[in-house]
């Protein structure tokens, strides 16, 4: 051959797609990683509607309830509630 022949070479294909192959082996795991975050970040958005909706009408049936008073500021109560990994703080003055 006297180096005029277009085309690509053998070499030059199985680099490209060796390129192209680990390109979308890359997309596919961050798709993979993205889908399951968006999964947790449902159920988080789920339990905190549900934790909004059970403070707003007074039920604190299945939630965990806990009161105490700060330190340093005697007049202030802190009542956490939690549900699951949610949770909502509301400071109260007496």
């Amino acid at each position: 051959m006297s180096g005029t022949s277009k085309g690509f070479t053998l070499l030059e294909v199985v680099i490209a797609l060796t390129i192209i192959a680990v390109g979308f082996t890359t997309l596919i795991e961050l798709v993979s990683v993205a889908r399951s975050r968006l999964a947790e970040a449902e159920e988080t958005f789920r339990d905190f509607l549900y934790l909004d909706g059970k403070i707003k009408r007074n039920d604190y049936q299945g939630l965990e309830v806990r009161e105490e008073k700060l330190p340093d500021f005697p007049r202030i109560i802190e009542t956490t509630y939690t549900y699951r990994d949610v949770f909502f703080v509301r400071y109260k003055v007496r």
